[in-house]
């Protein structure tokens, strides 16, 4: 739950990544943000997901997600920026210039060539952020956009499509009036004995955590990127 910008699309001309990425880094050094520009060949078995329609006892149809392996050999280029108090917002695109993303497989003990879920509809939090982050990686979605075709934002923000920061504020004070909530130990105790649970006293309910999607171990003596080696 959160302010989250979801996006997905592809390059009109692959050709032009190499611009895109001096422009994204030209960026992120005004903005003093960090930012990695990745050129790696991804090569192995990485997750797909397929959805599976399911019957449920009360007759309600509903839908279950299944996993399957599929073999890959693609060259990831692009660029993974790390905005301040956000998720990682990737810019990476396949072979074919559509936007793209490998995941970390899931088992910690994965051989090299094990990938987890390709992602092709990314999407980075920054509720956890400020308002002026939220702007700034619209921005940088905006450099993208020049080079993209079959561009899509979704903005919980609401700004994306407006551009006016006085109704992204009005939606970050909604969203952060839910999380201080939420956030009221008392709200937790009642909202989980009405689903049969409980929270310990002195337990909190943890908000705002940034998770890190760090890489897998074995690609740590590869550095930033294997290349296409």
């Amino acid at each position: 739950m959160g302010i989250t910008i979801f996006y997905h699309g592809r390059l009109r001309d692959i050709a032009d990544l190499p611009l895109l990425q001096a422009e994204l880094q030209a960026a992120c050094v005004r903005l003093g943000w960090p930012c990695i520009l990745i050129d790696e060949r991804i090569l192995g078995t990485a997750e797909r997901y397929t959805v599976v329609p399911v019957e449920c006892d009360d007759g309600i149809p509903t839908n279950r997600f299944e996993t399957y392996d599929e073999p890959v050999d693609d060259h990831v280029r692009g660029g993974v920026i790390r905005p301040p108090g956000c998720e990682t917002l990737f810019l990476t695109f396949d072979r074919l210039g559509r936007m793209v993303w490998y995941n970390n497989a899931s088992d910690a003990s994965a051989q090299p060539g094990r990938y987890g879920l390709i992602q092709e509809h990314l999407f980075c939090k920054t509720q956890f952020g400020s308002p002026d982050t939220h702007i700034r990686v619209c921005e940088l979605l905006r450099l993208v956009e020049k080079y993209a075709a079959e561009w899509e934002v979704t903005d919980e923000g609401n700004f994306w499509e407006t551009r006016d920061e006085q109704v992204l504020l009005a939606t970050w004070v909604h969203y952060q009036a839910i999380f201080d909530t939420f956030s009221d130990p008392q709200v937790m105790r009642e909202m989980l004995g009405s689903a049969g649970m409980h929270m310990d006293d002195g337990q909190t309910w943890e908000m705002g955590k940034v998770i890190e999607d760090a890489p897998p171990p074995w690609r740590g003596d590869w550095g930033v990127s294997a290349g296409d080696n």
